[in-house]
């Protein structure tokens, strides 16, 4: 939650904790949606199901296993405040 004085962003709760909204991922050897990455293999796409026609996010086969590792390792955990330590 933001509080005055407070150097973050609030975080729209609607949109985190909505029910409509869910995180999706996909394996796909397409990269023409995302053609700065053209080069690579395969992709991973993570997009809202409730809206999938939204925004996605492409990642590399390294930055997936960075990602996969950070949440492991507790990296985008939140403190008590809601907001990254």
């Amino acid at each position: 939650m933001h509080t005055p004085g407070d150097d973050t962003l609030p975080v729209d709760a609607g949109a985190v904790d909505s029910e409509d909204s869910r995180v999706e991922v996909y394996v796909t050897t397409d990269t023409s949606a995302a053609p700065h990455k053209a080069e690579e293999p395969r992709l991973y796409v993570m997009y809202d199901a409730a809206d999938p026609d939204g925004d996605k996010l492409y990642f590399t086969e390294a930055e997936w296993e960075a990602f996969v590792l950070g949440v492991r390792d507790g990296e985008f955990d939140l403190d008590e405040s809601g907001n990254l330590p």
